[in-house]
């Protein structure tokens, strides 16, 4: 594995038992026309934030695009819109929940529009206003856009078609967290199995004991260090 920390030189590791990959995931910003150049926020400058953006639009209805929605308008947005090309909130959820949510918003002033498509962003200048185009050339225009449309697992630049593997794509693993030929494991967002914060750490631990006791020789133990947790019937909060 070659290492490089900023400006210094590149080092090499050689890795005796096995070398894991858990390096996220990133903010997916979908490739709508000026909309990179627009500089909007993803979750990580949106929770970073020192003041509620006066008029915001939020791109996508999902957790976390609902979540600073609501976290927003409650800090001092005089305007917030929701914009899912889908046909309701929290789809991933029961519908009833999506629905309530929607009722909810509209009652604190949340503008949700569903089934709508951004066709375009323009931001004439860097940090002013924006004008978000949607389908049938309406217009919104915001002072911030937040982009919460999905996440972009981090495996573009790790040198994975030198081993076989898709750059840019989610590293497939099993129940072991085993990716490919007895020594490389993935956890975490970069596996695609759930992207929560706990279900990373509890795969983390998961990849730790499998390459634990296959480094002690204790192969026949590895079926007790198995995810059976962490893909279908996931516990999860929407704050």
């Amino acid at each position: 594995v070659e290492v490089s920390t900023g400006d210094g030189p590149v080092r090499t590791l050689l890795a005796r038992h096995a070398v894991v990959l858990a390096t996220g995931s990133t903010a997916t910003v979908p490739p709508i026309p000026g909309l990179r150049e627009a500089e909007p926020w993803t979750s990580r400058e949106v929770t970073n934030a020192t003041a509620a953006p006066r008029r915001l639009v939020v791109l996508g209805g999902g957790v976390v695009g609902c979540e600073m929605a609501q976290a927003m308008r409650g800090l001092g947005s005089a305007e917030a819109t929701v914009v899912h090309r889908g046909p309701r909130l929290l789809e991933r959820t029961e519908p009833f929940a999506g629905e309530l949510l929607a009722e909810a918003f509209g009652q604190i002033g949340i503008s949700v529009l569903a089934d709508t498509d951004v066709t375009r962003v323009r931001r004439p200048e860097p940090g002013g206003e924006l004008t978000v185009v949607l389908d049938g050339d309406r217009e919104l225009v915001a002072d911030e856009l937040l982009v919460a449309v999905g996440r972009t697992p981090g495996t573009a630049d790790l040198g994975l078609q030198t081993v076989g593997l898709e750059p840019g794509e989610y590293v497939k693993v099993d129940d072991s967290m085993h990716a490919l030929g007895g020594w490389l494991y993935a956890c975490g967002d970069v596996t695609g199995r759930n992207l929560l914060t706990h279900m990373g750490k509890y795969e983390a631990r998961v990849a730790g004991d499998v390459i634990a006791a296959r480094a002690a020789g204790t192969a026949d133990d590895l079926a007790a260090h198995r995810a059976s947790a962490d893909d279908a019937w996931v516990p999860q909060v929407v704050f």
